[in-house]
């Protein structure tokens, strides 16, 4: 199939009124029309947010005092580390948890956990989900949201156990560049389970054959985040669906899906 084919395809199967979200997020921003915010897009948002939070922690280094440091015996990763503010992870606002958690430890595979935490995916959310309480607003604060906004006030998560692995935790979550696959063909697979036996007879045979080609639909969409910065994907020479996003304004450059697993 050519590009036009294969968005037309995308676009028959975003018209299907049957719960595959992450192939509509495909055919959305395939075809650039931006409609609705699937589990693609918030994958996407999420690895934004956390890139926004290195270039921050970046921007707020101080490299003259960091030198002085190195230069009297301390290590860049310790002097790095010595800059961290664990004590955000204290309070998180519900948004920003509910985003990052628990849907977040989906952007990582098991074997990420195991060699940083030794820990598997479902012990990790049993961990976080122990150590952290949700905290309504006031009634006062409610008030007050609804005067100025006309709508609920958030909420907040507070931290109820601190250890020194919690903090690991959420900080590995909020600001980690490193992430599985943005979306693999075992998952497409998964999503197709969920048509009319006909529909999924046709297309399941040759899946493997359509997950290439829905990568490289991607090839120069853009994708809009929640502070109106965008990330442009696109297949690099060696064949990987990588994304620049701009953090601060500033691009950086993720692999999303790498070339060996397009073509497999």
């Amino acid at each position: 199939m050519n590009k036009l084919e294969v968005n037309r395809f995308l676009e028959y199967l975003f018209c299907l009124p049957f719960p595959i979200p992450l192939l509509r997020d495909v055919a959305d921003l395939a075809s650039g029309k931006n409609r609705g915010n699937g589990p693609l897009k918030r994958r996407m948002e999420r690895r934004y947010m956390r890139l926004c939070r290195l270039q921050d922690e970046l921007g707020r280094l101080d490299l003259k005092k960091g030198a002085a440091n190195v230069s009297s015996g301390v290590s860049p990763e310790d002097f790095i580390f010595s800059q961290i503010d664990f004590s955000r992870y204290r309070k998180i606002a519900e948004r920003d948890f509910d985003l990052l958690f628990p849907e977040g430890l989906t952007d990582f595979d098991e074997a990420f956990f195991k060699k940083n935490f030794g820990l598997g995916r479902k012990e990790i959310q049993s961990t976080i989900e122990e150590s952290y309480k949700k905290a309504e607003p006031s009634a006062e604060v409610e008030d007050a949201a609804s005067m100025i906004r006309g709508s609920p006030a958030a909420g907040e998560y507070r931290l109820e156990r601190e250890t020194p692995l919690i903090l690991s935790l959420m900080r590995t979550l909020e600001t980690s560049p490193e992430a599985a696959p943005l979306f693999t063909a075992a998952e497409i697979m998964e999503e197709l389970q969920n048509l009319p036996h006909p529909i999924k007879e046709k297309l399941l045979p040759g899946i493997k054959q359509h997950y290439p080609l829905f990568v490289s639909s991607l090839d120069n969409a853009l994708v809009t985040h929640s502070d109106g910065m965008t990330t442009k994907l696109f297949i690099s020479p060696g064949g990987d669906l990588s994304g620049t996003f701009r953090p601060g304004n500033k691009p950086w450059t993720q692999v999303l899906i790498p070339a060996e697993l397009i073509t497999a």
